[in-house]
């Protein structure tokens, strides 16, 4: 199962037990899965800076994300970042 490791503030964490603690379960679960998706996009936004500036490959890249090359590209779109010019990026460079 691929894994993303996502750093999540103390207060988040606290905000999530408080809100588990007064009852709203099921509230807990879909902010923890915002908070997730979240962290997911601003991981790959991260990412991409550092493989459009070349420090990185886009098989590190995808590996980072727990994806594979297809995955990244679909996800990649599904944020509205460029795609078209990363076949040119592998073969220039």
């Amino acid at each position: 199962m691929p894994k993303v490791v996502v750093p999540i503030k103390e207060e988040i964490l606290r905000s999530a037990e408080r809100r588990k603690a007064s009852g709203a379960i099921g509230e807990v679960g879909q902010h923890l899965a915002e908070l997730i998706n979240l962290g997911f996009e601003h991981r790959l936004e991260q990412l991409y800076r550092e493989f459009e500036a070349g420090r990185i490959s886009l098989e590190y890249f995808a590996n980072e994300l727990g994806l594979g090359v297809r995955e990244l590209y679909a996800a990649l779109e599904k944020q509205g970042l460029p795609t078209s010019n990363i076949q040119r990026q592998i073969a220039g460079g």
